[in-house]
C-alpha cells in the first residue's frame, strides 16, 4: 500500500474517482449543431437598453450591436435558442435561395 497524504480542498477530504463519470470522445461524425441548410435574416429591432445581462450578451453573440442592423446566419439549433430567448428584440426573416 502506498502511503498517500489525503486530498485537502477548501478544508474538506476528497476522495479521487476511481473511473471518470462520462467517456470523453464523440460518436464519429456527429456534430453538436448540424446546420439546416436554412438561412435567415436576423434584425434587431428594439433596443437592448433595460434588458437583462444575459439577453444583451445573446444580442451581441448573435452578431447584432445597433438598431436595424441585419445578419444572415445558418440555422441550427444553438441559433434557434438564441432566437427564441430575445424574440421581443428581434424579427426573422426566411431568406430563399
Amino acid at each position: 500500500m502506498e502511503n498517500k497524504k489525503p486530498l485537502i480542498i477548501n478544508n474538506r477530504y476528497v476522495k479521487e474517482a476511481e473511473k471518470p463519470l462520462h467517456s470523453a470522445k464523440n460518436e464519429t461524425g456527429h456534430a453538436p449543431y448540424e446546420a439546416t441548410g436554412k438561412k435567415v435574416r436576423i434584425t434587431l429591432v428594439k433596443s437592448t437598453i433595460a434588458c437583462l445581462e444575459d439577453q444583451i450578451r445573446t444580442v451581441e453573440a448573435l452578431g447584432l450591436k445597433k438598431l436595424h442592423q441585419s445578419k444572415v446566419v445558418e440555422l441550427n439549433d444553438a441559433i434557434s435558442g438564441m432566437l427564441y430567448r430575445v424574440r421581443h428584440l428581434v424579427s426573422v426573416e426566411d431568406i430563399d435561395e
